[in-house]
């Protein structure tokens, strides 16, 4: 049966929609687009809109197009309906419902067209009961009126239905990464429902590692692979991904099934598939355009479910996603940069409090650790004692078994001690894939997954190593190798600093800061001082003064108010001794005085003298005043006595003033 009914409205909006379908496609990508580059939530939801409206409309037309291409290719073939309506209007305004069989005899010479009510709906039958009447020749139909369905209850459109109101890309502060899974997610969904498929996923094309990354799946099957990776061999995505070209099977041979379609962990049954590849050019990278950066792959399971008309959805598909990587890589770019930058400040402000080895290896590593994925972090510098290379600092995050602090690596036949020796990193991909020890020989450590070491060198000297490991395999990439190289960059200027520092402090005399005598002048004066009172016979006391609570001091008042302090601390000292007597910085909380002719009880009285003087001083410094106290040891010299014992005798003295809580003046 046929129903004729007269060219809708619909048909003729959709041949509009259909010539300005390039126009639609081009304010999508224009909506889409703009969503990357603002911040506010509602304009970015009116542009989100605006893309999906876009993206839908263009489908229409692609389904309108196949539709008029169906129709034009074979005229003849296309049937419709069983049994269709026709409305005509009557001069009476009646609606009337006129039915023919278009399955009549040809014996019959003409078609016979019977009039029904309005009211009663006729259906399509498998069978249809005709007889012939010799004086009316006309043909009569048994149909079987029914009850017409009851009407369902119009359902009201909620704003979930257009707008994903949780989504993570719609939260405050959200990633790169996570509004590009996003949109990815939503432009697969489209290609899902428009080609009805069972799988649509999409796949990264790593040529270096020789591996597909899935990146985003839509999937009814339960099987698919729980790896996000598997290696490039002979199935038909890594076909693709190879030779940059798409690919339509339109009928998937069930025993090879599981050779060519290597994403799943069972058999499907899957019947058609189509792949398409992605391209990107990245133009600081020098990519060519014409290598695949990804594969788009949708499979069915029914046989013959994708044509050329898919493959020229799909191709405007891809071209979206295209800008889509773009936008994305662009803004990873720039996010990647300005943690980099942030992470270079914090290590300077962390360094510049306290330059010394030990602060700036550990600032390495915790800068380290944001910037990475990682399992194990450790740093190797010189035991300058020692002259070995041992292991600094270690940081594990697994739990297992890894290297310890102070332990010697072998110089000349581990990975670490080569990247030392030849200044220059050393990325290891697969480490069971290396016959090669890491730190030393015999070392019990797992042995799978990544591994990097990078040089911490300056221009004139390489300082030692960072080192970051990961349980995973090819875990790295050239951009983390990057990253590394501008923090051991710093890392290894700043340790320049601390050591040229040290040089200059040999040869300086008096302390910048405070004006008392450096370290290696005021040593060089005590042991002419001692030496001259064991000669005549005379006494000689020495004393060590510390700051209490110097660590909570520098970060409450930072540097500047430490050295604020240190100047106040040194004026009071001096004008309390004696022309020829010696005071000396030793220490970035320490003086050392040196009374001459002053024996240990004397000494005592005078330090109990300073201990009070320094308690009632009032610090000022920025609007902020404050007070300290300090921590005071003595020890007098005997006939006899060695510098060294002197020395050890006052700290461990001044050691215990300090564990008693501090403002004490404690005496050998």
């Amino acid at each position: 049966m046929l129903n004729l009914r007269t060219q809708s409205h619909w048909d003729q909006v959709f041949r509009f929609v259909q010539n300005i379908d390039g126009l639609i496609l081009l304010v999508g990508l224009i909506a889409i687009s703009i969503t990357f580059w603002i911040d506010d939530l509602f304009w970015k939801s009116i542009f989100t809109f605006i893309f999906c409206t876009a993206v839908c409309l263009f489908i229409l037309s692609i389904k309108f197009k196949q539709k008029e291409l169906t129709a034009t290719m074979s005229p003849d073939v296309k049937q419709s309906e069983d049994i269709s309506e026709v409305r005509t209007s009557e001069e009476e305004n009646e609606m009337k419902k006129l039915v023919f069989d278009d399955f009549q005899s040809d014996r019959l010479g003409k078609c016979v067209v019977k009039e029904i009510d309005d009211d009663v709906v006729v259906r399509s039958t498998n069978k249809t009961v005709a007889t012939q009447t010799p004086k009316e020749e006309k043909k009569v139909m048994v149909t079987k009126p029914f009850k017409p369905e009851a009407k369902q209850a119009v359902r009201e459109f909620q704003v979930s239905d257009f707008f994903d109101v949780n989504a993570d890309v719609y939260k405050g502060g959200s990633e790169p990464r996570t509004e590009f899974d996003y949109l990815l997610n939503k432009v697969l969904a489209v290609i899902k429902e428009v080609t009805f498929a069972h799988t649509v996923a999409f796949f990264w094309a790593n040529q270096e590692k020789q591996q597909m990354v899935c990146e985003e799946k839509i999937t009814d099957s339960h099987n698919f692979l729980d790896s996000r990776r598997f290696n490039i061999g002979h199935d038909i995505v890594s076909k693709i991904a190879l030779q940059s070209k798409p690919e339509i099977i339109t009928r998937v041979n069930p025993v090879s099934e599981h050779e060519l379609i290597a994403y799943y962990s069972q058999p499907q049954f899957i019947k058609s598939f189509v792949g398409v590849p992605v391209f990107f050019k990245n133009v600081v990278a020098n990519k060519s355009v014409d290598e695949a950066v990804a594969v788009v792959a949708i499979d069915s399971k029914t046989e013959e479910a994708f044509g050329y008309e898919t493959l020229l959805l799909l191709g405007q598909c891809t071209k979206l996603i295209s800008g889509l990587i773009k936008s994305y890589t662009d803004k990873y770019d720039l996010l990647l940069d300005a943690e980099l930058l942030n992470a270079i400040h914090r290590f300077q402000e962390k360094i510049k409090a306290d330059l010394t080895v030990s602060t700036i290896s550990q600032s390495l590593v915790d800068e380290s650790t944001k910037l990475l994925k990682w399992d194990f972090i450790s740093v190797v510098m010189q035991d300058e004692v020692k002259q070995i290379w041992t292991v600094q600092k270690v940081i594990n995050r697994s739990g297992e078994i890894y290297i310890r602090p102070d332990t010697t690596i072998d110089f000349y036949t581990s990975i670490v001690g080569e990247v030392i020796k030849n200044n220059s990193h050393e990325l290891i991909e697969d480490i069971g894939s290396q016959n090669r020890c890491r730190y030393f020989e015999g070392e019990k450590i797992n042995n799978s997954g990544s591994f990097i070491s990078i040089p911490i060198s300056s221009m004139n000297k390489c300082y030692g190593a960072l080192n970051v490991e990961s349980k995973d395999k090819y875990n790295f990439s050239k951009q983390d190798i990057e990253v590394l190289y501008r923090l051991t960059e710093n890392a290894a200027a700043a340790l320049e600093v601390f050591y040229m520092n040290k040089i200059i402090d040999e040869y300086v005399i008096v302390d910048e800061l405070t004006g008392v005598y450096s370290k290696k002048f005021w040593n060089e004066k005590f042991n002419d001082e001692l030496s001259r009172a064991d000669d005549f016979g005379e006494d000689l006391s020495l004393l060590f003064l510390s700051v209490d609570n110097y660590p909570e001091l520098l970060v409450r008042y930072g540097q500047n108010g430490i050295n604020h302090l240190l100047v106040t601390l040194s004026k009071v000292i001096r004008s309390s001794v004696r022309q020829y007597d010696l005071v000396g910085r030793l220490d970035k909380d320490r003086f050392g005085i040196a009374l001459v002719r002053t024996p240990a009880n004397e000494a005592y009285l005078w330090a109990e003298k300073i201990r009070k003087t320094i308690a009632s001083v009032v610090v000022s410094f920025e609007n902020k005043s404050f007070s300290v106290t300090l921590s005071i040891g003595v020890s007098g010299a005997s006939e006899g006595m060695t510098k060294e014992e002197l020395t050890k005798n006052t700290s461990l003295v001044l050691q215990k003033a300090t564990e008693s809580g501090g403002n004490t003046v404690r005496v050998f």
